[in-house]
């Protein structure tokens, strides 16, 4: 599922998303670690990296994502404005009226930067979740609809070969985990009455397995 790339490369004709010339590498990766494992982020990315088709419209994201709809577009640009992820537009002519034209996916530079870090690995159990999950009407429709296409680059790295036995135990123990009632994207935890979670909270991609 790698995509063979020697380290990230940085989106051309753009400024560093994390830090200029002037900026050690070794902290260019610690901001992109602490902007990507945000609570809010760390959900919608894995939604994305989770469905089908890797296009999610903002119907879909407020569905698997637990924040507000403003939160979860506030994020998205975000997102797009360190260019991880960008709105892709479908112009075709197979999209019925009241399907959506306006999907978020992966970038180049975005999906580089996940394999980089090790989110990719995780792609065939977040697909797997997504697929046992209860779709509305609404959000199937969503789900099916016709999409643009993906940057060539980026389609390949979802390009997966058999799962390994591994990757079969982790998927089945995550789905057996989801019909015990715990949420599609996190083991259950004992909360904690006096812990207090800011708008910046991290979450460490360990803490998904």
């Amino acid at each position: 599922m790698s995509n063979g790339g020697n380290g990230t490369q940085e989106p051309t004709g753009a400024s560093s998303p994390f830090g200029g010339d002037e900026v050690m590498p070794f902290e260019k990766q610690r901001r992109a670690h602490r902007f990507l494992t945000q609570e809010t982020r760390y959900h919608i990315v894995q939604a994305i990296l989770g469905h089908p088709a890797h296009l999610a419209t903002l119907d879909e994201l407020e569905y698997l994502v637990p924040k507000n709809r403003s939160t979860i577009r506030e994020h998205l640009d975000r997102l797009a404005e360190k260019h991880i992820i960008d709105k892709y537009v479908y112009d075709g002519d197979e999209a019925g009226q009241y399907d959506p034209r306006e999907f978020w996916g992966p970038t180049s530079y975005g999906i580089t930067l996940l394999d980089e870090y090790g989110y990719l690995r995780y792609v065939p159990v977040l697909r797997a979740l997504q697929d046992n999950l209860h779709l509305t009407e609404k959000i199937e429709r969503h789900r099916n609809a016709p999409r643009p296409t993906l940057p060539t680059d980026v389609d390949r790295a979802f390009t997966a070969p058999e799962l390994e036995d591994e990757t079969k135990e982790a998927v089945d123990s995550a789905l057996a985990a989801r019909r015990r009632g715990q949420l599609f994207d996190a083991p259950l935890i004992e909360p904690d009455s006096d812990a207090e979670t800011n708008g910046d909270a991290e979450r460490p991609l360990d803490e998904l397995f």
